[in-house]
């Protein structure tokens, strides 16, 4: 005899018996026809005109229905809907009833002589012991009455018929079973409800969450439990009912302890205990409704337990409905229009500013995305792709999830991408060593297999090690990708080896392998771009200034990028000889980086080269033009002052020179010998001699293999009348450079001041 469903929203135990009873036959294969709320008409047209009616003193009317012993009752009120139904006698149910005899719990009732125990607390239970729970001021003992009934002991059976194993289970709408993924992974599943155990179908599972859905052929007849997808506060009273070592239905108090985040996962801590066998049941709050699923404890601490939060057993269920991670692709569809209006608005670090209400968004949507995806490996693969350069942690949480749901190789390449890219974010130094760590554990363990590990596996051994800043074993593990590389003609792997290979040679301060190693790189024809960026940057750090300009300007070329123009302008700057390079690329510098943003500085440089390259030319009008633009741009400069005086000593507009040289000095703080120099010059013009002397004293002191300087001195010395300290400045030009070019005209200069 099947299973008999619930009927309406206010059913009697009696009814349950009576349709179970031999005697009632004829009604029961038409209960499951009757839903709740349904009116007097659907039941009219189900089970006939009834034997007798009577008017009830609350407008309603009860309908009686007698056969073969058996009388049941509808009550409808005075808007026709049916609100109640019971019958009598109440027939005592046969041997072969489903309904269970008694409660594996030990729960009894008084009358002893009624066996239909195992629904009582899920219908609206009449009996003495409801009337007084619900009299009661236990919040235990009401959560208990209303709850216990639609929590099942689940149990595992192996392919040949032996228990392997037991759990916790509970009912929610549409009728369905929550429980662990841990428990249905033990076998096949069977829901116990005393004298007959139901097979269950899995539904749907989440592996990450450690959450499943069961369903079952046969109708439960118990009152779904409600979930409340809230999240609940530390401190809130919760009761967790389950199946302990089989004894059913069991019932522990505690509270919430808090909220926590282990490996991805979102759990609620719990202080209520979970034993074997409870796993998969339902932790209650105060109403009794579910506010998560009992996952199990941590067995290195004492009282700590989790629950899997209510909302994540909501979200599978609607993917069991959909049948799909639909809500996924919906939440990264608005991830991409979300991130257009970002990049449209004005980035703001301000709390509540539009972009961060922008960003607090697509942060919301990668959690949804990621719930909704449960076990879909497709979809999880999409957003752990997806979210890399923008949430790392929901990328990391996919990749996490993939591994445990199919642990390919594949799936594990992702995941140690992710644990990189991660530690790249943490600020941290034991967290990143930790994500590291782990990475390089995970990549170890794929070069050791005994199949020859594929180049690229080796090669993410290799960056690991650089990331962890062991040069010395990356260097060769790079060399040993590289080979692996080339004999099995993997271009795209030789490349990467090969930039390893000019990273770690240069932290490991080797330059000339560095140089060796990009050479080779450069030699494939497949260098790229950055590749000739980073590699000016590395010249340019080694003070070789035409190789970086020359490694920057192809850069440029390569890709267009007005930031590789202006770098290369200031390095061959550097390079006297190559002047006309130098223009060229300043003028690309200005005329491509112009509007663009943070490009200011770099335009400043590229004027400041224009100008010294026009000035040393004797073009000081187009020279001056441009050290103006430099000024202008950044006035607190010395170099755009210091080119714009040399523009000015050029024009003979000595005044001019005078007021640029002293703001130079001034916003140097006076520690450059060539401003002071140029000041000197510029009070000599204008045959102030005792100005020049001390601007070119200083510059003498400040460049001390100078011989301008201390010559201008003396010329200055002169002009003065002080032969004698005239003299002792020509020699200290010789002395800075005894092979003087004019050393015996010098001599003889000497002497007559001596005299």
């Amino acid at each position: 005899m099947r299973q008999v469903p619930l009927l309406c929203g206010v059913a009697l135990l009696a009814c349950l018996q009576a349709a179970a009873a031999d005697s009632c036959e004829p009604f029961h294969a038409k209960f499951d026809r009757v839903g709740v709320g349904d009116n007097w008409t659907k039941i009219a047209s189900v089970f006939g005109p009834p034997t007798a009616s009577e008017d009830t003193a609350d407008g309603g009317t009860n309908y009686v229905y007698r056969l073969s012993g058996c009388t049941v009752t509808f009550r409808a009120g005075a808007n026709d809907k049916v609100t109640a139904k019971e019958a009598h006698p109440p027939f005592r149910t046969n041997s072969n009833s489903v309904v269970p005899t008694a409660d594996r719990a030990g729960v009894q009732r008084a009358d002893s002589g009624a066996s239909a125990q195992t629904f009582e607390h899920s219908q609206q239970d009449h009996s003495s012991e409801s009337r007084t729970a619900a009299r009661s001021n236990s919040e235990g003992r009401e959560v208990y009455t209303k709850a216990a009934q639609s929590v099942f002991l689940l149990l595992a059976k192996s392919s040949d018929g032996q228990i392997t194993g037991q759990g916790s289970g509970f009912l929610v709408a549409g009728g369905r079973v929550i429980t662990n993924r841990h428990v249905v992974s033990a076998g096949s599943i069977l829901i116990d409800l005393g004298s007959v155990r139901l097979p269950a179908t899995i539904e749907r599972i989440d592996e990450f969450n450690d959450l499943a859905v069961l369903t079952t052929n046969a109708e439960i007849s118990s009152n779904p439990l409600s979930l409340d997808a809230a999240a609940p506060v530390p401190g809130d009273t919760i009761f967790a009912i389950g199946n302990p070592e089989g004894l059913q239905r069991s019932i522990t108090a505690g509270v919430v302890s808090g909220i926590r985040e282990i490996e991805g996962r979102r759990l609620i801590q719990i202080s209520a205990p979970i034993s074997p066998g409870s796993s998969g049941g339902p932790i209650l709050n105060r109403s009794g409704e579910v506010i998560g699923v009992a996952v199990g404890m941590l067995r290195d601490g004492q009282n700590l337990n989790f629950c899997v939060p209510a909302d994540l057993v909501l979200s599978l269920i609607m993917r069991s409905a959909s049948g799909t991670g639909h809500g996924s692709q919906l939440a990264m569809e608005e991830i991409e229009k979300l991130r257009g209006e970002r990049s449209q608005t004005q980035y703001s670090t301000e709390e509540g500013s539009p972009w961060q209400q922008i960003e607090s968004r697509i942060t919301q949507l990668w959690q949804k995305a990621l719930d909704d995806a449960g076990d879909d490996i497709t979809v999880l693969g999409e957003i752990s792709r997806s979210a890399q350069l923008e949430n790392i942690d929901a990328s990391l949480s996919a990749a996490e999830r993939i591994v445990r749901l199919k642990p390919t190789p594949e799936a594990e390449m992702s995941l140690i991408a992710a644990l990189q890219l991660k530690s790249g974010w943490v600020s941290d130094g034991a967290e990143k060593t930790k994500l590291l760590t782990r990475a390089e554990q995970l990549a170890r363990a794929m070069v050791r297999t005994p199949k020859q590990p594929s180049p690229n596996v080796i090669y993410t051994l290799a960056s690991i090690l650089e990331d962890k800043d062991d040069f010395t074993e990356a260097s060769a593990t790079f060399q040993r990708a590289l080979d692996a590389s080339r004999n099995s003609r993997d271009p795209q792997t030789e490349d990467s080896c090969l930039r390893g290979l000019v990273r770690v040679a240069y932290a490991l301060n080797r330059p000339a392998d560095g140089e060796a190693w990009f050479k080779a790189l450069a030699g494939t024809g497949r260098a790229n771009a950055y590749d000739w960026w980073y590699q000016g940057d590395r010249y340019a750090g080694s003070g070789k200034f035409l190789e970086a300009g020359q490694a920057h300007q192809t850069a440029a070329l390569l890709i267009g990028s007005w930031k590789c123009w202006c770098k290369a302008a200031v390095e061959f700057s550097f390079v006297g000889s190559y002047q006309d390079q130098t223009l060229t690329c300043a003028r690309k510098c200005i005329e491509m980086g112009a509007g663009q943003k943070d490009s200011d500085d770099d335009l400043m440089w590229a004027h400041i080269e224009i100008a010294d390259v026009l000035n040393s030319r004797g073009v000081y009008e187009e020279g001056l033009s441009h050290a103006k633009e430099a000024v202008s741009i950044n006035g607190s400069n010395p170099w755009a002052w210091s080119s714009e005086a040399d523009a000015f000593f050029g024009l003979r507009r000595f005044q001019e020179t005078i007021n640029a040289a002293k703001q130079a000095i001034r916003l140097s703080d006076g520690k450059y010998g060539m401003f002071h120099f140029r000041l000197g010059a510029a009070y000599y013009e204008t045959e102030n001699w005792e100005f020049a002397r001390q601007s070119f004293e200083k510059a003498a002191e400040l460049t001390p293999t100078d011989t301008a300087a201390p010559y201008n001195v003396a010329l200055c010395l002169v002009r003065l009348g002080m032969f004698q300290d005239a003299a002792t400045w020509y020699e200290e030009v010789l002395r800075r450079d005894p092979n003087y070019k004019d050393r015996e005209e010098l001599l003889k200069r000497i002497a007559a001041l001596r005299r």
